[in-house]
């Protein structure tokens, strides 16, 4: 008689196991190949069995190649999710109620992540002359999981010059620039306040709008790469400035993040007279979508 199949802890650690696995096989390397650790362990961490530890999936970055924003934002909401799993779990064993939701500007990104859903999307990429991504103009719109989220999240990263004081963040409409952490290889993690609380209550989803700032020489990775778990619409325009524009360019939409980076399809491939794209990405569920280019070098 074969044996059940094991279910991964969660959907969290099946994520992030698969995201390993695909940098692992996508160097050609074994099991065995991951230095100081064992080939079980491994493969009861790629399989989402067990839970990895920092050092390990650091290792996969480094010697493996897999995305480091992507990888780590996956560890932070493992971890995450867990411990609130483990705490629900502690409360309902003494017969305690979870407290209401709250956070500060100083809880985590997932933390605070986890009192809003993002329904909508809208980005504009502002390029110049040389292919320098000068601006980044986003709106998002919003509603709450909890009473009295006050509070949102952005990220990022200009892979093409990963240095401090490269990226800056302005409020736009609806809110207030709260905190602003930068590490030292220039990865913007920003917490910005809310014009008013939201309610699960409310009638209708609560939009604000911030511009992000980039100070930079370098010419930019020609990718454009969003991630929606469950996002009705995320709409994306880029602007390039002559003589730097696209010499090919194609969307996607796949939801493993390796996939977004084979060869398109002839459908996939775009055109533009005057250097600006745009796209519309309706009902992403974990899904990787945007703009990829060739440059003219």
């Amino acid at each position: 008689m074969s044996r059940p199949s094991r279910e991964p802890l969660s959907e969290e650690h099946r994520f992030l196991g698969t995201l390993l696995r695909k940098a692992r096989l996508g160097v050609g390397a074994t099991t065995r190949d991951v230095a100081y650790f064992s080939s079980g362990h491994i493969s009861n961490v790629e399989n989402g069995h067990v839970t990895p530890s920092h050092e390990l999936v650091q290792h996969y970055i480094d010697e493996f190649d897999c995305d480091r924003d992507i990888a780590l934002s996956a560890y932070r909401t493992m971890r995450s999710a867990s411990e609130a799993r483990r705490r629900e779990q502690r409360l309902a064993r003494r017969g305690v109620v979870s407290p209401p939701y709250s956070v500060t500007a100083e809880s985590t990104y997932s933390e605070i992540r986890a009192g809003y859903k993002v329904h909508g999307s809208e980005v504009l990429y502002r390029f110049d002359e040389l292919g320098v991504l000068e601006e980044i103009t986003v709106i998002r719109t919003i509603s709450a999981l909890h009473p009295g989220v006050s509070l949102f999240t952005a990220r990022y990263s200009y892979y093409a010059d990963p240095h401090q004081g490269v990226l800056s963040i302005e409020a736009g409409s609806g809110c207030q620039v709260e905190r602003v952490n930068e590490t030292i290889t220039g990865y913007l993690s920003a917490v910005l306040r809310l014009d008013r609380d939201l309610s699960p209550r409310d009638p209708a989803p609560f939009s604000l709008s911030f511009k992000v700032k980039v100070n930079s020489d370098r010419t930019a990775r020609p990718l454009l790469r969003y991630y929606g778990q469950s996002v009705t619409r995320h709409a994306m325009r880029a602007q390039f400035t002559p003589p730097m524009v696209p010499v090919d360019a194609w969307w996607f939409r796949e939801p493993d993040v390796f996939d977004a980076d084979q060869v398109p399809r002839r459908d996939q491939m775009m055109q533009s007279r005057n250097g600006f794209y745009f796209l519309d990405f309706d009902d992403l569920r974990k899904e990787h979508a945007g703009l990829s280019w060739h440059w003219d070098l």
